[in-house]
């Protein structure tokens, strides 16, 4: 018997292993290179915290134990160990375990979209920034089945049809904004086809998030305005004509103590 369920288990790895290089495979080029850029890996990635004061270590560590969260091997035992795809999977464990989401089906979860065999990506990090670039993707729970990640579109289609089966859902971008309380993810920056320019990616994954301790818009020679937060730019309407028309100089992007980087137009 532990032989039948353990070949069962390398057999739902491959399929999963499958299913994501699948997917991957099918990403724009721009998109698969924004995924691997180093600024956005330090920032997904790099920049840890512990355990908020919301959340009782006992049961965050008796998770940890059963692999429902993980964390780095080298992170065991540190304070700031958990990164920003790690807090925002914690958080919805929190409330699926609300709606009795058992234990075995959040590690399957976690397992299917939070791991890869391909560097720099998971299905739940792409889920993540298509959500933060207005894009929704919906966290769906069967009663009876496995849960899996649904485009806004996708959820709203096969609802309306009257036959998607009981089930819990969970919107990311709501726990997204927990994870980026200066975030401004409704709001819209208005720049032209962003999905298309890697630096427009970048730019626009922190005016949405507000992951930055400070952005400086080099607007023209002798110009540049400092920003603190990005809901200051919705109401200044020359950075936001610089970034409808991709005109300015250069923007830095100062992202803590250590890291920033600048996005300079091409002449």
């Amino acid at each position: 018997m532990g032989l039948d369920i353990e070949r069962a288990n390398q057999w739902q790895d491959k399929l999963i292993d499958q299913a994501v290089k699948e997917i991957y495979g099918n990403l724009p080029l721009q998109m698969i290179n924004f995924l691997s850029n180093n600024v956005l890996n330090h920032c997904l990635h790099e920049n840890k915290t512990g355990i908020k004061a919301e959340h009782p270590a006992r049961i965050v560590n008796s998770w940890l134990s059963q692999d429902v969260i993980k964390i780095d091997e080298g992170d065991k035992g540190k304070i700031r160990r958990f990164d920003r795809l790690e807090n925002i999977w914690l958080n919805i464990v929190f409330d699926t375990r609300k709606f009795g989401i058992p234990i075995d089906e959040l590690k399957y979860t976690r397992k299917k979209l939070l791991e890869s065999k391909v560097k720099n990506f998971s299905l739940f990090k792409l889920g993540v920034i298509q959500t933060i670039f207005s894009v929704p993707q919906i966290l769906v729970f069967p009663t009876i089945g496995k849960g899996n990640l649904l485009s806004l579109e996708a959820y709203t289609k096969w609802f309306s049809t009257g036959r998607f089966p009981a089930h819990a859902a969970f919107g990311l971008e709501d726990y997204i904004s927990i994870e980026y309380p200066n975030n401004a993810l409704s709001s819209n920056f208005k720049i032209s086809k962003p999905l298309e320019d890697k630096n427009k990616m970048l730019l626009l994954y922190f005016l949405k998030t507000g992951d930055f301790k400070y952005i400086k818009m080099h607007l023209k020679e002798g110009d540049i305005r400092g920003v603190e937060n990005p809901t200051a730019i919705l109401d200044n309407k020359d950075i936001m004509k610089a970034l409808s028309n991709w005109t300015f100089q250069k923007i830095e992007i100062i992202i803590d103590e250590d890291v920033e980087t600048t996005i300079n137009l091409q002449p």
